[in-house]
């Protein structure tokens, strides 16, 4: 069976795995394989990183304020808060947040009872989640990049293997789940966006993690059994170079994409339109994936590959997704009648954020320039951690979207919409200022990083603006987890449809049965089955 195939219409209309059966209250939570609790446990967790990488990253701005010295936390501390706020924002922020919702609202959209794997993705979490701990632990007690105590650099290797290992798990299972678990007659080329967008993702991360992976596991031999990738040991700067690859271009796009089908879902629905090029916004995403794969991009292996015309080239690419996706939401907008609400505002505004990270990987790609990775000595510039600060802001946002969107559907509420779209715009705001005054300063020669510098007029302001931008982003963020907290919990009710969807996931009652649907599935024979029934009774009526 090719996974394009069409399932016979005599298969049954089940999938073949049922959700175990799960505890009430505290010990539920603990124990669930419901893929609907493990992704709202994988949300939870994620934003609340987010927001104390936040915090990290005010205080490592700050840091770079004043250029003559470091006044509030030394120079050590600074050097590991550094990598731990960039770690912290992909592999303990954005990428969860996303995971959390493939795991809670994929199988929905492809017509499953439950996830692929449902004690594997069960699993997943609580392996992230140990490691997040171990990971935390390990910079606690000295042990991240720049630090000296051995047990702590064997706590932090540890914790973001583990990590990195339960996020490979959980995305192995959302991409099963698309491949295996359709519903009866749905073709891959037929299932929504979102769920395309992570098994896209998911492919990205099976041919990168196991990279990332072993470089720990280089590295923590070295540490161990000392001066066999280098001389000194892996303490310092040697360290943080084996991982610095998978938080910059053009692997953090791939980290990003689930926010672009976030974003190609809900732009027909809210323009009251169908999507006129499906398989083209498909291909986008895809291509978007492959263009994401950055495990060749390691500068510590070797100097010259960010200079070569692959890696220029790869970059470029990574604009081409995010226009695909906006210009076809922005055709598909004409060609309807839309209407306003928190989920289209917060998926347009990802694209902006998404589309301003991606030409900032663009232009500071070429050669010539040398505006990315080089400054007057050769060393890397803060160009990198703005074009990262924007890419971060951009998949944010598109969670927050989708949050908004398939949040009535995982809690039975609606969400304000007014109160989430201003806090929307304060985030993208936010992500602007952070990231923003950085490329500027990365043009000024400001090495990459929270070392000393050479001061330049506009270093000190520059610095301040992207503090100030760290800091109203995590406000907004906290201040959207409180409103979906209230809304979630005593909001007004939601129905089944609130906002008249286009696919399977709207078919069942909010929030779903454990077995996601209560009635089986007939013949799916299109992307937007919702859509497509409701034009027929409009059909049928007139």
């Amino acid at each position: 069976m090719t996974l394009t195939e069409t399932r016979p219409e005599t298969a049954p209309a089940v999938a073949r795995t049922v959700t175990p059966p799960a505890m009430g209250g505290l010990a539920g939570w603990l124990t669930t394989a419901d893929h609907k609790k493990v992704g709202r446990l994988y949300v939870a967790w994620s934003l609340l990183f987010l927001i104390g990488a936040a915090v990290l990253a005010v205080l490592v701005a700050l840091e770079r304020v004043d250029v003559d010295g470091f006044q509030i936390v030394g120079e050590d501390v600074a050097d590991q808060l550094t990598t731990m706020h960039r770690e912290g924002l992909v592999f303990f922020g954005v990428v969860p947040l996303l995971l959390g919702l493939g795991v809670a609202v994929v199988p929905l959209q492809v017509g499953a009872t439950s996830i692929a794997f449902p004690r594997a993705a069960a699993t997943s979490f609580w392996l992230w989640l140990a490691g997040a701990g171990l990971f935390i632990g390990g910079y606690a007690a000295n042990g991240g990049p720049g630090g000296g105590d051995g047990e702590g650099v064997e706590l932090y290797v540890l914790g973001l293997g583990m990590a990195l290992l339960g996020l490979l798990l959980g995305a192995i299972c959302v991409a099963t789940t698309v491949i295996s678990f359709r519903a009866v007659g749905m073709r891959l080329e037929e299932v929504p966006f979102f769920s395309w967008a992570w098994l896209a993702t998911a492919g990205a991360l099976l041919m990168t993690v196991p990279a990332l992976l072993a470089n720990l596991i280089l590295l923590g031999i070295d540490h161990r059994y000392g001066g066999v990738l280098q001389p000194q040991g892996i303490s310092g700067p040697f360290m943080a170079q084996g991982f610095a690859w998978a938080t910059h271009q053009p692997m953090v796009f791939a980290y990003a994409l689930p926010a672009l089908g976030i974003v190609a879902d809900v732009v027909p629905v809210f323009a009251r339109a169908r999507q006129q090029l499906p398989s083209v916004v498909l291909g986008g995403i895809g291509f978007g994936a492959l263009v994401g794969v950055g495990s060749f991009a390691q500068a510590w292996l070797r100097d010259d590959v960010l200079e070569e015309p692959t890696f220029v080239i790869l970059s470029f690419a990574a604009v081409l997704p995010v226009l695909v996706v906006m210009a076809l939401g922005g055709l598909t907008l004409r060609s309807g009648e839309p209407k306003v609400g928190a989920p289209l505002t917060l998926a347009l505004v990802t694209g902006l954020a998404l589309l301003g990270g991606a030409a900032a990987a663009a232009v500071g790609s070429i050669p010539p320039l040398e505006t990315a990775f080089h400054d007057g000595l050769g060393g890397p510039t803060a160009w990198l951690d703005g074009q990262l600060y924007l890419v971060v802001a951009g998949a944010l946002l598109g969670g927050l979207a989708g949050l908004a969107y398939w949040g009535p559907k995982l809690w039975g509420r609606l969400l304000p919409a007014g109160p989430a779209q201003g806090l929307g715009a304060l985030v993208l705001l936010g992500g602007a200022l952070w990231g923003i005054p950085l490329l500027v300063a990365g043009v000024i020669d400001q090495p990459y990083g929270a070392a000393t510098f050479a001061e330049e007029d506009a270093s000190a302001a520059l610095n301040g603006l992207s503090a100030a931008g760290a800091a109203l982003t995590g406000l907004a963020v906290l201040g959207l987890v409180l409103l979906m907290l209230s809304a979630f919990t005593r909001g007004a009710q939601a129905g089944a449809d609130p906002w008249e969807g286009h696919t399977l996931e709207w078919a069942t009652s909010s929030p779903p049965p454990a077995v996601n649907f209560p009635e089986p599935l007939g013949l799916v024979s299109s992307d937007r089955p919702l859509l497509d029934t409701r034009e027929a009774a409009m059909e049928v009526a007139r």
